[in-house]
């Protein structure tokens, strides 16, 4: 089969700082994004998978949580070619480094970073490990231990039992509110035939992109994708038909209390748009003027004035959540601390933000994207996570662009519409014993 006919060149695109991205897909459905670097002879090399946590609960044949995260363990396990154990000691020959793999609701992904003229060999190793790994009884009996290991070290966490607790009250319907390691006695229960059902289904190149980004071409890439990707067969993707999360009409609070606890933590987060809502821009720079640097509000209001130890507030995308985290500093509360975000908040809603404030966001978050970009893996990640998310891996580029028509009046407008406490979720995670209480010296009692 000829080159001309083997893939398909889908789009380009000149990215802001000189480097030029493209697309491929092969026949099959595997679909290629590029950006060559020739500044140093190294490469980033990431597969990403559009399957995570919500996909397996809400496939009828699994309705499970739980088996993506397990799965993404079990790519290392090794194939026939490659046994348990060589992948890993293939790649640090090859001076692999930054490899590893996560999963979360919406994707999973592989990656590492190698010498350019590594590149046949670990294009090989990828395909060999998402077409032939080897799955059996005694691996997966194996790697369930490991997984219930890293779920109980998960919970010691006060962070993440915060976390759990704010995605099961925010969301009643959507399957954001099951956690992506999901519950030991699911972990424990996944069959071989289950795991086997969901490798030939999502791993399919139908439902993968791959994304290398550094010292290589078009010429040199897109045949050794085509030689060990391009045979493989693609297949039929269940659809991810999420159901519609009713509105929020009240707050909602949960109380919890966690052994490994010092200290009171504060989450609040209240339902915004998706990414692709032209709200996405006002709200992205509204979470930088309140996290980033030292000018960052809640910084100055609750981290510089000793009543926390760390303060955010941020946009996230799927979850798509405004969220406040606030860890309190020792002999301060949560409710003191959410007194001081509504303040906040309220300002936001009344009072335009100034010239200079509106500067000084706008500035950190380019310069924010203008570092990340700078490194070929950071690169890699923000194009996938975008992909993943919302299907265009242009999005984050196109809301740093938004920012040059952006007004001080869509940040108060954006504070006016989602920050009401009607649309918030309000988690409180205390100390599971509290503090002794200072004994007070009674007062002697004058005559």
């Amino acid at each position: 089969m000829g080159l001309a006919t083997s893939y398909n060149k889908v789009t380009s695109h000149k990215l802001f700082n000189g480097d030029t991205l493209t697309e491929y897909k092969l026949k099959n459905g595997f679909r290629v994004i590029l950006v060559p670097r020739h500044q140093a002879k190294v490469l980033t090399y990431q597969v990403w998978f559009d399957v995570g946590s919500l996909n397996e609960k809400m496939d009828p044949k699994l309705n499970k949580t739980g088996l993506a995260h397990l799965f993404e363990h079990m790519m290392f396990r090794g194939s026939e070619k490659y046994p348990d154990g060589v992948f890993d000691q293939i790649t640090s020959r090859l001076g692999a480094e930054k490899q590893n793999a996560t999963t979360y609701f919406y994707r999973t992904n592989y990656y590492e970073s190698v010498p350019s003229d590594k590149l046949e060999r670990i294009v090989e190793l990828e395909a060999d490990r998402m077409e032939h790994l080897k799955l059996d009884a005694d691996l997966l009996e194996k790697e369930k231990g490991a997984v219930v290991g890293e779920l109980r070290r998960a919970n010691d966490s006060p962070g993440r039992l915060g976390w759990d607790e704010l995605m099961r009250t925010a969301y009643q319907k959507v399957p954001f509110r099951y956690t992506v390691l999901g519950s030991e006695e699911e972990i424990k229960g996944f069959t071989l035939e289950e795991a086997q059902y969901f490798y030939k289904t999502f791993y399919a190149p139908n439902n993968a992109t791959l994304i290398v980004v550094g010292d290589t071409t078009e010429k040199d890439l897109l045949p050794l994708v085509e030689k060990y990707y391009g045979h493989m067969k693609p297949q039929q993707i269940p659809a991810l038909n999420l159901p519609e999360e009713p509105m929020q009409t009240a707050e909602r609070r949960v109380r919890a209390s966690h052994k490994q606890a010092t200290s009171e933590l504060l989450l609040v987060g209240y339902h915004i748009p998706t990414v692709e809502h032209g709200d996405a821009v006002p709200l992205s720079l509204l979470g930088t003027h309140l996290s980033r640097g030292r000018e960052a509000r809640l910084r100055k209001v609750l981290v510089d004035k000793g009543i926390a130890v760390s303060a955010f507030g941020g946009a996230s995308a799927r979850p798509d959540l405004f969220e406040f985290v606030v860890a309190l500093a020792e002999g301060h509360t949560a409710d003191e601390a959410l007194k001081i975000v509504d303040k906040e908040v309220r300002s936001l809603q009344t009072t335009l933000l100034t010239k200079g404030d509106m500067e000084r966001s706008i500035n950190q978050e380019r310069l924010k994207l203008y570092s990340e970009i700078g490194d070929n893996s950071e690169l890699a990640n923000f194009l996938g996570e975008t992909l993943m998310i919302c299907g265009n891996y242009m999005r984050g580029f196109e809301i740093l662009e938004a920012f040059d028509n952006i007004k001080a009046k869509s940040i108060q407008a954006v504070a006016k519409t989602y920050l009401q406490t009607k649309n918030r979720s309000v988690i409180v995670i205390s100390p599971e014993k509290a503090p002794a209480a200072i004994a007070k010296t009674p007062k002697k009692k004058t005559k």
